[in-house]
């Protein structure tokens, strides 16, 4: 007779299963500092000026913020800001009316 409960029979090593390395325990993760949520600072500079400009200016022509987190995105990854803006708007399916001649 087979025993109803499978899982009870096989040996108590098989049953446990090593902790994930990929992930951190909660215990593990600290901000950089209090109140920061993003990794990278006001002063980040990329080859079309300071983030903080080019965020002013993505406000201006009307991007939502939602897409300038797309663009800001883009330009960690390394585009130029025209290629960046043409990445965020097919990515959020909408452009900026005062943005389009530019992209």
């Amino acid at each position: 007779m087979a025993p109803a409960n499978s899982a009870a029979s096989l040996p108590e090593s098989r049953n446990k299963r090593a902790p994930s390395k990929r992930f951190l325990a909660a215990d593990e993760v600290r901000p950089s500092s209090p109140g920061r949520c993003r990794a990278w600072g006001p002063g980040e500079l990329f080859a079309e000026g300071q983030w903080q400009v080019i965020r002013v200016q993505l406000e201006q022509q009307g991007w939502y913020p939602s897409q300038i987190e797309l663009v800001h995105d883009q330009l960690r990854q390394g585009w130029p800001l025209t290629t960046a803006k043409r990445h965020a708007a097919r990515l959020s399916g909408h452009c900026p009316l005062r943005a389009q001649n530019e992209i």
